[in-house]
């Protein structure tokens, strides 16, 4: 089974990351108000994102942590035969080679995987071409868009998105999530 997987707050702990460097500009910049639900979903729609987003989000994602036993959970997938895509909207708009970083950002977590494919937001047309039979993010949009396009999906839960009412299914925890395919997907 092709499995993809979203990158921020699917596999990595962005929210949590992202969440002092936000507070911080704010406190810096005391007229500025950011969106940080906005912000973690790659919504950079005004000036102020954009400058906060190409001074910090580097360092962020430079030193965010994996999610608990996503190494294990990924490696068990892969032994079982199934191949993990990282889908992310990561782009080279503000990493200077998105897919090499993304890479490299694997490599020193020992996270293994089958395939990297970056600057993705919209994840239909991707996950139909690379034939990938389920994924997991943490955007509600996204799985919702991938559910009413016929591929399977659930929504990762996070803080930022715990409240926020999907039709999609959801898992809150890489164990979880490895119970979820193991009931629900097996072609």
């Amino acid at each position: 089974m092709n499995i993809g997987i979203d990158i921020d707050d699917t596999l990595t702990n962005t929210n949590e990351a992202s969440e002092e460097y936000v507070l911080k500009y704010e406190r810096e910049h005391p007229n500025i108000k950011l969106d940080h639900y906005k912000l973690i979903r790659g919504n950079i729609d005004t000036p102020e994102a954009k400058k906060f987003f190409k001074e910090n989000i580097k360092k962020i994602c430079d030193n965010v942590s994996i999610k608990e036993n996503a190494k294990s959970v990924i490696d068990k997938l892969r032994d079982e035969g199934n191949k993990i895509y990282f889908i992310t909207a990561r782009s080279n708009t503000y990493f200077k080679d998105a897919h090499k970083y993304v890479e490299e950002y694997l490599k020193k977590n020992n996270i293994n995987y089958d395939k990297i494919i970056t600057s993705h937001t919209y994840k239909v047309q991707i996950c139909k071409d690379e034939e990938i039979d389920f994924m997991f993010d943490d955007g509600i949009d996204t799985i919702e868009s991938l559910n009413k396009n016929n591929i399977k999906g659930a929504v990762f839960t996070s803080r930022l998105n715990k409240d926020i009412e999907t039709s999609s299914d959801r898992v809150s925890s890489w164990l979880e999530l490895y119970e979820y395919i193991h009931k629900n997907c097996k072609k």
